[in-house]
């Protein structure tokens, strides 16, 4: 376990033993629940397919475009499908397992000291590209560099500013799907601290793949020569920076005037008790080196006091970091691995088993186009979301499968 787990573990035990206090409470739910509306807009159109594939086959089926007498040779043909992606998906399971084996940051096996270096090297450049390609079957969408600096500094009322040194990563992955617009909870004075929902464009789920420099300098102590795995929910797009590790928190202008001005104040008010004393006693000459070393005691004290505000400050923008991902953290590492070659699966069961009935139930063969746009209006139709139907995608795992063949002109796909 990691030293920032340890340290959420204890925020969380502060809180209450089973997690179960009205704060641990408030914060779950203000995390969790009523985040992304039933009806949530989408702001761009992806390639996520948000659907089960048993829901998308029982709706299908529903659609009563299929002769009765072929709805049994349908769903035969929906379990094919479902049996050959888990094929494929047990195929990345196996690969993921043999790349990660030596750079699990987790594993409780040891690695002979024999192992050459570059062997290693060569094992995290698969296991990065592998990683890659599930999350791109899987409908995630890699981030540009610049759109991650783009966040760093910045925040929304529910992050944390933060400064994030790119000079750590040996190499770094920033993965995101689900670009909608949630609703949060927030209080402004100007209302009275009246409880009112705002929209929020977030990322449903973040994926976060990175490895550290062998030389790096962080709070967590994550070991350089793993690769670290984190999956995340419901992230505020101007908060992806604070799921990078090596951040420091950076204060607003609004901090440093609730640090400075409070010690300002009363080393001015200080000074002046001070002078009424000096002018009492100015008379007395050797009174002016007490006086003197009052003073300088005095701007000490003050200084020594704004020193700890400034880390109080900070320790204070640090826990509502952990508090804000404690609800957020989906998973880490193996289990992380697990779940996007899950997301993985489903991805392509819907896509193959979505084409191949738009095939069945076109009344003539159908080109890549026609195709494309005939998936993405049934799923308009059954989930009211636009999205980006990965055509060619399909068809090669339909074609792997025999299930489809080209028509005699080589440009429509008809059933085999």
């Amino acid at each position: 376990m990691s030293a920032s787990d340890s340290h959420i573990d204890r925020v969380l035990a502060s809180w209450s033993i089973e997690g179960s206090g009205s704060f641990a409470r408030s914060l779950a739910g203000a995390s969790t629940a009523g985040v992304i509306r039933e009806d949530a807009p989408h702001w761009g159109i992806e390639p996520y397919l948000p659907i089960e594939a048993r829901s998308l086959r029982e709706y299908l089926i529903a659609r009563q475009e299929l002769n009765p007498d072929r709805l049994a040779w349908f769903q035969q043909r929906c379990q094919q499908i479902e049996s050959l992606v888990h094929l494929r998906t047990g195929s990345y399971h196996t690969r993921f397992a043999e790349l990660y084996a030596a750079l699990d940051p987790d594993t409780d096996s040891l690695i002979p000291e024999q192992v050459d270096r570059q062997e290693s090297d060569l094992e995290t450049t698969q296991l990065m590209a592998l990683c890659d390609e599930i999350l791109i079957r899987a409908g995630y969408r890699r981030l540009a560099q610049q759109e991650i600096e783009n966040c760093v500094g910045i925040a929304s009322q529910w992050g944390v500013p933060l400064h994030v040194n790119f000079d750590l990563f040996e190499h770094l992955a920033v993965y995101a799907r689900g670009d909608v617009v949630g609703t949060r909870l927030r209080r402004q004075w100007r209302k009275l601290y009246q409880t009112e929902q705002v929209d929020v464009p977030i990322y449903q789920r973040m994926v976060v793949v990175f490895e550290l420099q062998d030389d790096n300098h962080t709070a967590e102590e994550l070991a350089a020569s793993a690769v670290h795995l984190r999956m995340f929910k419901n992230i505020p797009k101007q908060d992806v920076d604070m799921l990078l590790p090596g951040t420091r928190v950076r204060l607003s202008k609004i901090d440093r005037a609730k640090i400075i001005v409070p010690s300002l104040g009363g080393w001015l008010l200080s000074m002046r008790k001070i002078a009424q004393i000096m002018f009492l006693w100015f008379a007395l000459a050797y009174y002016s080196v007490a006086v003197i070393a009052i003073l300088v005691l005095a701007g000490i004290g003050y200084f020594i006091k704004s020193l700890f505000s400034y880390f109080r400050t900070k320790d204070k923008r640090l826990l509502d970091l952990t508090r804000n991902l404690y609800f957020q953290k989906l998973d880490t590492n193996a289990g992380v691995a697990y779940r996007m070659i899950q997301q993985a699966h489903r991805q392509s069961t819907v896509e193959s088993i979505l084409a191949y009935y738009a095939i069945a139930t076109s009344d003539q063969p159908i080109s890549n186009r026609r195709l494309r746009r005939r998936c993405e209006r049934i799923l308009r139709e059954a989930i009211e979301i636009e999205t980006s139907f990965q055509v060619d995608r399909a068809l090669v795992a339909l074609c792997e499968s025999n299930m489809i063949q080209p028509s005699g002109d080589g440009l429509h796909w008809e059933l085999a």
